[in-house]
């Protein structure tokens, strides 16, 4: 019988994982943290791989969480594609180990790596499988860490190919005491499969993996970012136009990004970031240290894709203030709302005052909500509470009314922008008290207000092109956290009270880029 091609082998790899994804429930594939890579991608991913790194004697491929193996039958179709017109010369033996630890899987995932087998050695390559049916993390670990379980294996990976699971890891669970024992500190799986497959990677051995941009920035992934950067060399990156278009059929929005590096310490003058459909790419060359700053203590990973991204970073970094310098706190709205249930009312009592919701954000300004929730049109706002009650419960989580900037913490999949401001007026809040939701950030003196020119200052600096198109450059998420906010930089006072005394239209996008172009030198976007 005829062996499958490595072609056709990925697209059977592609179909088994597939179908076994869907004869889950969609509940439990999300809580596994399982998405399976469509051949495009899987195709996009290997073909980073140099034809240098590829023709050496012998080649250990490593895919953690292999699922149905098309990522491996991917770098498979690429070695049989370059033997077959004559290249790879000195390739004599190929190691393929794939971990995956769901059952499901098993079988057929043996089955694909052994037609990859047969396709490698109709070449006249020599073939090792070795497939493990067992945690990642487990296995991983137990090879790095000889003192722990006294095995020692020596790296010995020239390549890994990864589409992790991406699920949180819980504080006490076994995993994260597994690489605690390495000293590795994160708190997502995607993280930690990266982080290991780049430390069992030999010297200049090659990396390709579609992760979440959310590892970009941010502490949660600070000493992940830091070992990264430290142990290897960024050489492509990667970002999707839309959050679908990576796993669009698994239904994900999540923000994902392609990226490739070797494991070395010499740093590439540039790196090449891409954008757009896999098919045609839109690329552009940036200098590393635009990348990574070689001073930023955090290691924020910058993904410029626009043309005038430099310019746009250039003008950010050279602003003089972190927010603390201009006397000005941000905090995250003290309300959770499902923690105080009883207490929220879908209409404005006698005993109650304005909870404020992202939607009450608008066009520079913060809109209080209708004494009624009946009354909105929008069903999705209509459903939430407008009220909170005052009571012994509620009474230290809601603020004074004063002069606040708010900005929302999520964006949702249709808005373009990441940062929306509003500045509160406290007049329009005759209660006194009002309730500020988990889901806003607000910007205060210690929880009293800013002065009229401050806070339009402010809000119309967050809300003009330049500071959300730089926000983008590293935040890969739909969050606007409050430690992002902290770490940016900002015009001084008197420029920010400047910007706010201008006589200008909150809601007109392009009078807030014109003033700040004009008054404070920002890149133009007319």
């Amino acid at each position: 019988m005829t062996q499958p091609s490595a072609s056709q082998v990925l697209a059977l790899a592609d179909s088994v994982g597939w179908k076994t994804c869907v004869a889950k429930e969609r509940a439990e594939r999300s809580q596994e943290g399982q998405f399976f890579t469509p051949p495009p991608i899987a195709g996009f991913l290997a073909g980073w791989f140099h034809e240098a790194g590829l023709d050496r004697p012998a080649i250990h491929l490593l895919d953690p969480g292999a699922g149905g193996g098309a990522l491996t039958a991917a770098v498979v179709d690429r070695i049989t594609s370059l033997r077959a017109t004559g290249r790879l010369p000195r390739l004599r033996e190929v190691t393929l180990t794939a971990w995956e630890s769901d059952k499901g899987f098993i079988n057929a995932l043996l089955a694909n790596l052994e037609a990859c087998a047969a396709a490698l050695q109709a070449g006249g390559i020599e073939v090792r499988i070795d497939l493990r049916a067992e945690s990642y993390i487990d296995g991983a670990v137990r090879a790095l860490d000889p003192g722990l379980f006294g095995t020692g294996e020596v790296a010995t990976v020239t390549h890994a190919i990864l589409n992790p699971p991406y699920r949180k890891i819980v504080t006490r669970s076994r995993e994260r005491q597994l690489l605690n024992s390495l000293g590795m500190e994160t708190s997502n799986l995607y993280a930690a499969f990266v982080w290991l497959a780049l430390r069992q990677l030999v010297d200049c051995g090659e990396l390709s993996a579609i992760v979440p941009r959310s590892f970009c920035n941010g502490p949660y992934f600070r000493d992940f970012r830091r070992d990264l950067v430290t142990r290897s060399t960024f050489h492509r990156v990667h970002v999707f136009d839309s959050r679908t278009e990576a796993f669009g059929r698994d239904e994900v929005l999540q923000e994902n990004i392609l990226f490739y590096l070797t494991r070395q310490s010499r740093k590439r003058p540039m790196i090449t970031v891409s954008t757009g459909s896999l098919e045609c790419p839109v690329e552009v060359r940036i200098p590393a240290e635009r990348f990574v700053c070689p001073d930023d203590p955090e290691k924020v990973i910058h993904i410029a894709t626009g043309s005038d991204a430099n310019e746009i970073r250039d003008f950010i970094q050279s602003l003089p203030c972190r927010i603390e310098e201009l006397g000005i706190e941000v905090s995250t709205g003290p309300v959770v709302d499902f923690r105080l249930k009883s207490s929220l009312s879908q209409c404005l009592g006698k005993q109650d005052v304005p909870l404020l919701y992202p939607y009450t954000v608008k066009a520079g300004r913060i809109v209080p909500p209708l004494p009624d929730a009946s009354a909105y049109g929008d069903a999705r706002i209509g459903k939430k509470p407008v009220a909170i009650t005052v009571n012994d419960e509620t009474r230290r989580w809601l603020i004074p009314a004063a002069r606040f900037v708010l900005i929302k913490r999520f964006s949702s999949k249709e808005e373009k922008r990441r940062l929306v401001a509003g500045v509160l007026d406290p007049k329009d809040f005759a209660e006194g008290l009002i309730g500020i939701e988990n889901h806003l950030n607000f910007f205060h003196r210690r929880r009293t207000g800013l002065s009229v020119a401050m806070a339009k200052g402010l809000c119309r600096f967050l809300n003009s092109s330049v500071a959300d198109r730089y926000f983008r450059q590293f935040n890969g998420h739909t969050q606007v956290n409050a430690t992002d906010l902290r770490a940016f930089r900002y015009p001084d006072a008197a420029s920010l009270e400047q910007l706010g005394k201008a006589s200008l239209d909150d809601s007109d996008q392009t009078a807030i880029d014109l003033a700040m172009t004009k008054l404070l030198g920002a890149p133009s976007f007319a």
